[in-house]
């Protein structure tokens, strides 16, 4: 027992150092200190403490122009939220988040091309969301000339960071997990049906938060914006994930994308390249539908990939490599996955074993806990 003891100790020393580590590097070099986890439950909490299910526009559907107030910023700021006009008030919804490019706002590009996106997300059936990213690049730094295989000009940009623009950046970031949790709280969101895309600057955006937030999206669609580099990036976060890179043949970054495309070809990821003739603003109306007949695909490969009754094996909480038994190397396993030592290669049915529809730390110690016979049960059980 006292051996059992001080593997325990060991672990939560271990643990606190990965977290102080984790806390002081950046997953993406051309982005924030943030932590997503972190930020996540931040965002939830505030979800949560502004919720008002008694108001007149409580899950209004149609199109509408909302705002909240976002305590790290001391200000109120704008969304744009679009809910299916013949949703039902019940059933769960799929959402987009679409993030706009510079020098625009949460409201041009939903209301550009006649609101073709508007009109997108009601045939297909998805709420749209389209954040502002007060006053930043959604945590991102990278913009032309620093496409993907241009690391020198990103260099270059991560040089010129300073306290004042890494603290823009945060404030930009926070405000897209703060929309969409707080979306996710008020509508019956289809957490495992989230998609995220944006253009130019909000293709960055996109790179950037679609590995980082890795966990929210079910796919993403980056629009004519290779604003990524192969180094200094979690690529691993987006193995298994489908991703859409669409571009126009007469942009500034065709280069950029084309050799992108050939490297996440080269590099197994499952990619889909589309190239439409048009310039970096035409390319847009041009590639959308294709979007979403993406979106859809990858929700309907979805449900299909779903196990039956009969071929799922029993899940034994805590057996994360599920050799059949719950010990210290479980707990290990997933602290190693939270700061991204390894790629989410265990059996994450049996990871989350607090219920918290999330892989963390308290995962971890929770399996520690009951190893050492601190706890008798999980919550999940």
């Amino acid at each position: 027992m006292k051996k059992k003891f001080l593997l325990f100790i060991m672990l939560v020393s271990i643990m606190t150092g990965l977290d102080a580590q984790q806390s002081s590097d950046r997953i993406v070099v051309f982005g924030t200190l943030l932590d997503p986890q972190a930020q996540m439950a931040e965002s939830k909490e505030l979800a949560q403490s502004i919720a008002n299910p008694g108001s007149p526009g409580w899950r209004a559907k149609g199109d509408q122009h909302r705002s909240y107030y976002f305590p790290a910023a001391n200000t109120n700021v704008g969304y744009r939220l679009c809910v299916p006009n013949n949703w039902d008030g019940v059933s769960e919804l799929p959402l987009v988040m679409f993030l706009h490019g510079a020098g625009s706002d949460e409201n041009s590009y939903v209301d550009a091309n006649n609101k073709q996106m508007i009109t997108l997300a009601n045939q297909h059936g998805y709420i749209l969301l389209a954040p502002l990213g007060y006053q930043g690049a959604y945590g991102t730094i990278l913009r032309l000339p620093a496409v993907f295989g241009q690391s020198g000009e990103a260099d270059k940009m991560i040089a010129k960071r300073t306290p004042e623009i890494e603290r823009t950046q945060q404030l930009s970031e926070k405000d897209v997990i703060n929309v969409l949790e707080i979306v996710c709280n008020e509508y019956p969101v289809k957490r495992d049906a989230m998609f995220l895309s944006g253009h130019s600057m909000g293709s960055g955006g996109t790179w950037y938060l679609g590995a980082k937030y890795s966990f929210y999206w079910l796919a993403i669609a980056p629009l004519s914006g290779p604003f990524v580099q192969e180094s200094g990036y979690p690529w691993d976060n987006l193995l298994g994930m489908p991703l859409h890179v669409s571009e126009g043949t007469n942009t500034p970054s065709l280069d950029g994308s084309r050799a992108l495309n050939h490297w996440l070809i080269s590099h197994g990821f499952d990619v889909t390249y589309v190239e439409v003739n048009a310039d970096h603003g035409g390319m847009i109306p041009l590639v959308l539908p294709g979007i979403y007949d993406f979106f859809d695909k990858n929700r309907a490969n979805m449900l299909t990939a779903l196990p039956t009754p009969e071929s799922t094996p029993s899940v034994l909480m805590g057996d994360v490599n599920r050799d059949e038994n719950i010990n210290i190397v479980d707990a290990l396993l997933i602290a190693q996955r939270y700061v991204r030592i390894i790629p989410d290669v265990f059996f994450e049915a049996a990871a989350d074993v607090n219920c918290s529809h999330s892989i963390d730390i308290v995962d971890a110690l929770l399996i520690a806990q009951y190893y050492v016979k601190l706890i008798v049960a999980f919550p999940c059980n």
